[in-house]
């Protein structure tokens, strides 16, 4: 049965335009509105903007992804985070949508929580995907099997913010290791001797005095920071001074506890990240005990709350949306064929506030 016109309008109305409609409605050929929209090729001014006119009449988009098919791309990146809760990779998110958004592509996040299979899982999820590259927060340092295939990598990737041992592919990191050296550098200028760690570690189930079997090479270069620098002013930190803490504030509560409730306790304490800084706060708050007067307090990463509080804690302050923009940038210009991607540190710094007291003044 044959339909009405109504129908048949109806149908006009609703298909999406296509490149062709707007050829016509400009009136130049195909080829010449492709070369407009495009941004390519010889088109003159007036034609360029005749046909941007009908596209814009028309509605019309261009079907970018069968495009970028087409070419053996797909214009999307995949982006693999240990904990996407964590102010520090939530930011650093946040760079890497945004700079992929500048240069034409989408992401794919999924959150691992920093556990080896989930992280196996979403790398053959995202290569399945046809990604066109990955950037990835590694939840092992030793464990890099699931990112090679027949020998190469499975797909352009960049890591961020931790390095894999063997794996001959850029990581784009901070200096934590200065940065935790900066830490007790400014405890020891203000005459702290007993200085304690908080540790965080996916590695850790719980909290433990002694240190788990493999921690990712942040955590590495933060410990090895912090102890050089107490062994560089002649002393050597007791081990029941250091807790290892898996990431979250209950856990780093219970670790802070136990250091806290020694005799003798530490005076200040180095929180390797904001999970560990709130369970210092929360322990704290427990024991009666004030920041920054009876416990000092430096925390890593420069978290949202941490220059509100009362008192303001100091923090090492990593550049994190440098890092994700970092981090996208050399994936896309080596996805391109631009180039290698490299490694790149970036340098941390000391925000001094509130939460250290001085006690060479007596």
């Amino acid at each position: 049965m044959a339909r009405g016109s109504g129908e048949a309008e109806k149908d006009t109305v609703e298909r999406p335009a296509r490149l062709l409609d707007v050829a016509r409605r400009a009136g130049v050929s195909r080829a010449t509105a492709a070369r407009a929209l495009g941004g390519y090729g010889l088109v003159g001014d007036e034609t360029r903007e005749r046909v941007h006119a009908a596209a814009r009449e028309l509605n019309y988009s261009a079907n970018v992804v069968a495009r970028a098919m087409r070419a053996g791309r797909t214009l999307t990146i995949g982006v693999v985070i240990a904990d996407i809760s964590n102010s520090f990779f939530s930011y650093a998110t946040r760079a890497i949508i945004d700079t992929a958004a500048q240069a034409g592509y989408q992401t794919l996040v999924i959150n691992t929580d920093d556990d080896l299979a989930r992280e196996i899982d979403a790398v053959r999820v995202l290569v399945e995907k046809r990604v066109d590259g990955l950037i990835l927060v590694a939840s092992s340092r030793q464990h890099c099997e699931h990112l090679v295939q027949d020998g190469e990598l499975a797909t352009p990737l960049v890591l961020l913010d931790r390095r894999v041992d063997g794996l001959d592919v850029a990581a784009v990191t901070t200096d934590d290791r200065r940065g935790a050296e900066a830490a007790i550098d400014l405890f020891f200028e203000r005459g702290h001797r007993r200085i304690g760690l908080l540790v965080a570690t996916a590695a850790a189930t719980a909290r433990h005095e002694a240190a788990p079997g493999e921690v990712v090479s942040t955590v590495s270069d933060r410990l090895e920071g912090a102890l050089g620098a107490i062994a560089r002013q002649g002393m050597e930190l007791p081990e029941q001074f250091i807790r290892y803490s898996r990431s979250d504030v209950e856990a780093a509560t219970e670790g802070a506890l136990e250091l806290l409730s020694q005799d003798p306790r530490p005076t200040a304490i180095l929180a390797t990240n904001e999970e560990m800084a709130l369970g210092v706060l929360a322990a704290c708050g427990e024991l009666g005990l004030n920041i920054g007067s009876d416990v000092s307090l430096v925390s890593f990463d420069d978290s949202p709350w941490a220059k509100v509080v009362t008192p303001a804690i100091s923090v090492v302050k990593r550049p994190v949306y440098e890092l994700g923009d970092v981090a996208v940038t050399s994936l896309i210009a080596e996805i391109k064929g631009e180039g290698r991607a490299k490694a790149i540190e970036l340098p941390t710094s000391l925000i001094d506030r509130r939460s250290v007291a001085d006690l060479t003044r007596g």
